[in-house]
């Protein structure tokens, strides 16, 4: 590894965002208690008799010398075979043994491991039903609570009634039918910390290292429970619900009214992009041509379109830096005489998508129903402002009502929205269900005073994981190859204007990124310029993390990694990665059992995170996030906001950061924030920086270099390719530790199975253990449930023998398979995979549903070791995240 130089401290910042799901998991009864200890024992018996049948049919080969040939042929044999082969001797051939047994030790320790095995799985028959019965008792009150109601109110009138039947006990044909699913949205409310409508509560609230002193007083948002143990008691405190209409379907709406001219006609327009020249007597400009698809967000369709260069059309684009509707284009392009000919021209480049309209309403307009819905009365429209106004009506009603209402509310609206959209011209997909017609956050109305919750010794491990994740961020290689594209193009110290010229190409360097990095170790080695540096660090770092451990032998044992290594990583950087500044966020929760930290995930920085519900909590929030923001940029350079929205609503975010860049969404400047100046894009431009070998952005007018953040939640791979230059100023955020974990693969029923470590970092575990399961064997683990489970029967002895087989622990998630291709249409495709479910192996109810949650995963699946784990507690528990920020400063060496 290289020697190591000063490199700028990181830091964390001094707040954090808290996510808690507004359900507790159950407590465990009695009698789920006594299930699961049999279980427990009946799992170790099946290991133990697993275990040893390598040496049983060595000892029974070698046992020949002690019998006839006749009898070693007629009971030995297949007996060896039956064991070797998985299936169960006959009871005749066991009928057979005479004094086998006697004469070979390891017989007869399997045949008592049989009687053992036997009497659990007998006692097992016995507790199941109390179990079962309990389980499903514990369901219908989970069922009863008001915030399970209201979060699947808030997803269909099925789901809600679903619940409500299993809430009232119902144990028909159609009950049991629907008891899966049921379940396996409850244990999303009280097990995953996504922040979808009532499943989970988000707060924020400044952080501090110790804990309150014993005896202060508490208020209620900061209320915990004992010792401050995470998922335990209210943290959040008072909650509020904030619904917003779906943007997806106001950007359809909005679409669809502008292709009328007449509607156009009154609203300002600008150019589509600034122009750029070709060489060869023409302008070029990036066009939108519609939406593409509209879902949960937005899809763009894109072209680029090349006229003939005039001196009229320099004139328009020069008249359209502050938008104008086409009659006062016109008005000052030509004389009164020739004001007509001069208004056809001006329509002419309207029709062809180079003069286009100004939304009327804007991306993160904090009322665009009522915006949109004054627009067309305005123009003489009330019909199609009256629908808008009864969508709006519906959509403040559907935060304050019962589920039953809120179910109608939302059926009403689907139902509304689908019918205004085809009235004005854009008719949805009959195939594809209506867009989400509303979102819901329920925050914490006070900030939560979050001590406690890391210690200092948590920080600093975080800082070194930071440094460790810069190790494996994509984000640099993606810089890298910007850089050799940009250089490539326009030359040492070009320049690029219009950024959007060079959306394309980032793109492209985000897709070279991702096959490199999935490029076998040794193959080829298409690196740009100076990555390879970073891949031998990488490398080294891996060697030397293998030989700190000396060696991996034991599967079920953790790698940690040497912490004096990763202390050193960021010294080590080469100094073209650590030159930008750079912030991750770090989603973590606490093991009670354990006391280790689990990282989540590692995402970026720069108040992304919390960016979607700064405008819901303390105002305090956004004006914290956005100092933290601008001391993080660059010494020298403008921190600048942008926030294209897409149609997502969880890119709605207010400007924190003085400054900002207009979107190509922009429409009225009603967006709430600190005042401070909007640069326009055509006033940007891309420029290599040659003393620093790096691809930065710049004012036109100043040279003053920018920092650009892209706060939103949206894959910034999904917004328009002429967004990308701005979205992937600060790449970084990919993160994946996967290649310091070793692999061991091994054959069981269905195909192969691939097992790795968990990986930690002192108290920090940076990843879980996993379990791949191949198709195949997904197919014959569901294959044994269902025979076991015929008639009604909880399947206690697949999951026994299935986890003394695998080796996987009793509280585990699934997950399907992760593709490696984070292009566009892998990450539209990958919102149509199963969500990660949690899946209690000793739990009797789980068992029963465990058959129709595997179907979900014909394709494959990994289980994943849930940590902290769920279920088995004497008290209710809530899942409790923290999402830390951390910031490294850039560096000049």
């Amino acid at each position: 590894m290289t020697a190591p130089t000063p490199v700028p401290a990181v830091r964390t910042a001094p707040y954090a965002l808290v996510r808690a799901t507004t359900l507790g998991h159950p407590a465990q009864s009695a009698d789920g208690a006594g299930f699961r200890a049999g279980l427990e024992r009946l799992t170790r018996l099946e290991r133990a008799l697993r275990d040893l049948l390598p040496a049983l049919t060595e000892a029974l080969y070698a046992s020949r010398g002690g019998h006839p040939d006749s009898f070693h042929r007629t009971v030995v044999l297949p007996l060896r075979r039956a064991l070797h082969n998985g299936r169960e001797p006959r009871p005749a051939l066991l009928d057979a043994l005479g004094d086998l047994p006697e004469r070979v030790p390891r017989l007869r320790e399997w045949l008592e491991l049989r009687d053992r095995l036997a009497a659990a799985r007998a006692d097992l028959a016995g507790a199941a039903p109390a179990a079962l019965a309990a389980e499903r008792a514990a369901l219908a009150a989970q069922c009863r609570e008001p915030a399970l109601l209201l979060a699947a109110s808030a997803t269909s009138a099925q789901l809600l009634a679903a619940i409500g039947r299993a809430g009232s006990g119902a144990t028909g044909r159609r009950a049991r039918k629907e008891e899966p699913g049921v379940l396996r949205h409850a244990l999303r409310a009280a097990t995953r910390s996504s922040p979808v409508s009532w499943f989970t509560a988000v707060g924020w609230g400044p952080l501090t290292d110790d804990p309150e002193p014993a005896g202060t007083e508490r208020g209620a948002e900061a209320e915990w429970g004992e010792g401050a143990e995470w998922g335990h008691g209210d943290l959040l405190g008072a909650t509020g619900n904030h619904v917003r209409t779906g943007r997806s379907l106001v950007a359809a709406l909005c679409e669809a009214l502008l292709t009328d001219p007449a509607r156009r006609a009154r609203l300002p327009h600008r150019m589509t992009s600034a122009p750029r020249t070709d060489g060869a007597g023409r302008a070029v400009f990036a066009r939108r041509r519609g939406l593409s698809g509209v879902w949960r967000f937005t899809a763009v369709a894109e072209d680029e379109v090349a006229v003939a260069a005039s001196g009229a059309l320099e004139r328009v684009a020069e008249l359209c830096r502050t938008p104008v509707t086409p009659g006062e284009l016109a008005a000052a392009l030509a004389a009164p005489r020739d004001r007509a000919a001069a208004l056809a021209y001006v329509e002419r480049l309207a029709d062809t998508g180079l003069l286009v309209p100004v939304p009327p309403v804007g991306p993160q307009d904090p009322d665009p129903l009522g915006r949109l819905a004054a627009w067309l009365r305005s123009g003489g429209e009330g019909a199609l402002a009256s629908s808008l106004d009864e969508i709006a009506d519906a959509t403040r009603k559907f935060g304050a009502g019962e589920p039953a209402e809120r179910a109608a509310l939302l059926a009403l609206l689907r139902e509304r929205w689908a019918a205004l959209l085809a009235s004005a011209g854009r008719p949805l997909p009959p195939d594809e269900p209506v867009p989400a017609p509303l979102t819901e956050d329920v925050v914490a109305r006070r900030p939560v005073a979050a001590r406690g919750l890391l210690t200092g010794e948590d920080r600093e491990a975080l800082r070194e994981v930071a440094a460790l994740a810069e190790l494996y961020d994509l984000g640099h290689l993606v810089r890298r190859y910007v850089r050799d594209r940009f250089v490539a193009r326009y030359g040492p110290g070009g320049v690029c204007h219009p950024v959007w010229e060079f959306g394309g190409e980032t793109v492209a360097a985000w897709e070279d990124t991702v096959r490199d990095a999935f490029l076998p170790p040794g193959g080829p080695d298409p690196l740009p310029s100076r990555a390879a540096e970073l891949v031998r660090l990488r490398r080294s770092f891996e060697a030397a993390a293998e030989a700190g451990r000396g060696g991996y032998r034991d599967p079920d044992a953790d790698v940690v990694l040497p912490p004096e290594l990763v202390r050193s990583c960021a010294a080590r950087l080469p100094g073209w990665a650590s030159a930008r500044p750079l912030s991750y966020a770090h989603f973590l929760q606490r093991d009670a059992e354990s006391r280790l930290l689990v990282l989540n995930h590692v995402y970026g920085g720069w108040g992304r995170t919390a960016s979607r519900f700064l405008s819901l909590l303390d105002p305090g929030a956004a004006e914290a996030v956005g100092r933290e923001v601008e001391r993080g940029a660059e010494p020298g350079s403008r921190a600048v906001q942008f926030r294209p929205v897409q149609g997502f609503n969880a890119n709605l975010q207010p400007r924190f950061l003085r400054d900002e860049i207009l979107s190509e969404e922009h429409g009225p400047a009603t967006r709430p924030g600190p005042a401070g100046p909007e640069v326009d894009e055509a006033g940007v431009e891309l420029f290599h920086d040659e003393a620093a070998d790096q691809v930065r952005l710049r004012l036109r007018d100043t040279g003053e270099p920018l920092d650009v953040f892209y706060p939103g939640l949206l894959v910034s791979g999904l917004l328009p390719t002429r967004c990308a230059p701005l979205a992937h100023d600060h790449p970084e955020g990919v993160v994946g530790f996967a290649s310091l974990v070793p692999q061991t693969v091994s054959e069981v029923p269905g195909g192969p199975l691939v097992r790795t470590p968990r990986l930690r970092h002192r108290h920090v575990v940076l990843r879980r253990r996993r379990w791949k399961l191949a198709p195949g064997t997904v197919a014959v683990l569901r294959a044994d449930l269902a025979a076991e489970a015929a008639g009604g029967a909880v399947p206690f002895g697949a999951a026994a023998r299935w986890r003394a087989l695998l080796g996987v622990p009793g509280r585990l998630f699934l997950h399907p398979p992760v593709a490696a291709d984070p292009t566009a249409a892998a990450a539209r495709a990958a919102r149509a995979q199963p969500k990660p479910q949690f899946v209690d192996l000793g739990n009797a109810l789980h068992l029963r549903c465990l058959d129709k949650w595997l179907a979900r995963h014909p394709e494959g699946l990994v289980l994943e070791e849930a940590l902290p784990a769920p279920g088995g507690r004497e008290r209710p528990a809530r899942a409790v995240e923290l999402v830390v920020e951390t910031y490294r400063p850039g560096s000049s060496s």
